[in-house]
């Protein structure tokens, strides 16, 4: 082995030593991700120093100067499409074959194993999920959903599906207003739930596979307690 790819062993090793011992890495490989806005720019740079390596990005708008108040993307990104930007973002954070898709997510692209939902619209979450319950190979489909304070986490696996229980079409769910319809903290908050219900399911332990979180108050929902002793 040379010098450079002893060097680069090395760096990988000491990475990820704070948390190779609470999670394979192996098992951080490939993720699709539809939805880049909010909870999604949070999601992709979180995601991508915890390890995963392959992301598919699926987002279909642009990144406009309002949306710098609830996304990380930086300035540098403005006017560019926010798949470009998540793209861009997860590379800079460790995920080196993150790619992403400037078009609608349809039913004729295909999903990895693993999922993770943030879009806008209540359809295309249950499109994905009837797309993702056709691959025998499916692991985990997480949806997160926010408003400006209260978020919702719906973790769905191979064996624990309760996905339809909580689900509304889009026009049976009342809208906040617009100035008030997403705020950082809360998307930064649903996309570090939503890694984490991704840890618990890939490392085996309990779980809630619905969660219903409000900041304002703090105060928590939860249910279906799924625990695989």
């Amino acid at each position: 082995m040379d010098q450079t790819s002893s060097t680069s062993t090395a760096t990988v090793d000491v990475r990820f030593m704070r948390n190779v011992d609470l999670i394979n890495q192996k098992h951080l490989d490939a993720v699709t991700i539809i939805g880049a806005g909010g909870i999604g720019s949070a999601l992709v740079t979180n995601a991508a120093i915890m390890g995963f390596k392959y992301m598919d990005i699926w987002d279909f708008d642009v990144l406009e100067e309002h949306n710098l108040s609830s996304t990380t993307y930086p300035v540098k990104h403005l006017n560019r499409s926010k798949a470009h930007a998540a793209e861009v973002q997860a590379k800079e954070y460790g995920a080196p074959l993150a790619r992403g898709y400037n078009e609608p997510w349809t039913s004729d692209q295909p999903l990895r194993n693993k999922v993770f939902l943030g879009p806008d619209n209540m359809e295309v979450r249950r499109e994905v999920y009837a797309k993702w319950l056709d691959n025998p190979e499916r692991e985990f489909l997480i949806d997160m959903r926010m408003g400006a304070l209260s978020m919702e986490i719906i973790t769905v696996t191979k064996t624990n599906d309760y996905f339809l229980e909580d689900w509304l079409p889009s026009n049976a769910i009342e809208d906040e207003p617009c100035t008030a319809k997403h705020t950082i903290f809360t998307a930064s908050v649903s996309s570090g739930l939503g890694l984490t219900q991704a840890f618990k399911v890939l490392s085996g332990r309990p779980y809630y596979a619905y969660i219903w979180m409000s900041l304002s108050p703090i105060s928590l929902r939860r249910k279906h307690l799924i625990n695989h002793n």
